[in-house]
């Protein structure tokens, strides 16, 4: 049995955070994003603090493994099947089959939201899978898969060293991940052309191929095995400002203007920035890039915003939103 490692907080430790989200028991539970191969999976993990265990979306989760899940309706149980690895989870039963036996895991599955719940041991001793829980993140690895994992996305924050080594940030903070770039990494835009590690810029969306082994931090970090460009922005010299939405409004003639405050991304990028949203404006969701509408944007919102460097001297400074990604 492989052992499920914890971050920085341990799972009694969890029940003391805020929570969000209501179970089937009516009970109070702290949500965890979830990440398998690195990707990110739609539904949230939760901290069940009755049976003190994080719970994760059975079937999400094992999809994105490579298992088969169906529905036993005379059994009531949701099933699992790859290979030769045969299990289910019953709603109230801690009795798992595992190789023509049955396992005890010291927690049982749970009905959220009309999803089946299942404990992090479950994909650690039944799936096979490793999984790292930290206080706010499970993530699971496939040892057995061959394939390397594989993210689209926008670049949304980028390092670049002066000895020439290049990380950069993929989908943001919350759901994103850190791709390191060394010399083998090969990088070529959409078309086949070579580009070196100095020509990623912010706001380029990508395809990344990264190594299964990732570092366990929030958001995890990995080595690049390989880039595609699959477009850049049209400003040779971006730009860039992360933060919360302040304000969002339009004028007469239905221009909207977006007022964003946060950390500048670039030298000399502004802390406090209003842009302008036209026609020619990306906006996408980091979660799944997704296209979205000047009217999907709110305040509060925590965003991504990249614009040309050519602003007027007003405080805040204004220019024109080329692209904006939404956390």
């Amino acid at each position: 049995m492989k052992t499920i490692r914890t971050g920085m907080m341990t799972l009694a430790a969890l029940a003391v955070l805020g929570t969000n989200v209501v179970s089937a028991t009516s009970e109070p539970v702290k949500e965890l994003s979830v990440n398998v191969n690195g990707q990110h999976i739609e539904q949230q993990a939760i901290f069940d603090k009755g049976q003190q265990t994080v719970l994760v979306p059975l079937r999400d989760v094992a999809e994105s493994l490579g298992f088969q899940v169906k529905w036993n309706a005379e059994l009531k149980a949701a099933e699992v099947n790859k290979g030769a690895i045969f299990s289910y989870a019953k709603v109230g039963e801690d009795r798992y089959p595992f190789a023509k036996m049955y396992k005890t895991l010291g927690a049982e599955p749970r009905l959220l939201n009309g999803n089946t719940y299942v404990p992090v041991a479950f994909v650690d001793e039944i799936l096979q899978a490793e999984v790292n829980v930290t206080d706010d993140a499970v993530t699971v690895v496939d040892e057995e898969s061959d394939a390397a994992p594989v993210r689209t996305g926008t670049i949304t924050t980028i390092h670049k060293s002066e000895d020439g080594k290049v990380s950069f940030q993929l989908n943001g903070y919350e759901t994103g991940i850190i791709l390191h770039v060394n010399e083998d990494t090969k990088i070529t835009t959409a078309d086949g052309k070579e580009l070196k590690p100095q020509d990623l810029k912010l706001g380029m969306e990508v395809e990344a191929t990264h190594q299964k082994m990732m570092a366990m931090s929030m958001p995890p970090q990995s080595g690049a095995v390989s880039i595609v460009v699959k477009s850049s922005l049209e400003t040779p010299e971006v730009v860039g400002t992360a933060g919360n939405v302040v304000s969002i409004e339009k004028d007469q003639e239905g221009t909207c203007k977006m007022l964003v405050e946060g950390q500048g991304l670039t030298e000399n990028a502004p802390e406090k920035v209003a842009l302008i949203i036209n026609k020619d404006t990306k906006i996408v969701s980091a979660k799944d890039n997704k296209t979205l509408t000047p009217e999907d944007l709110k305040a509060d919102m925590k965003v991504f915003a990249y614009y040309g460097p050519k602003l007027t001297r007003s405080l805040p400074p204004i220019g024109v939103a080329e692209k904006i990604v939404v956390e």
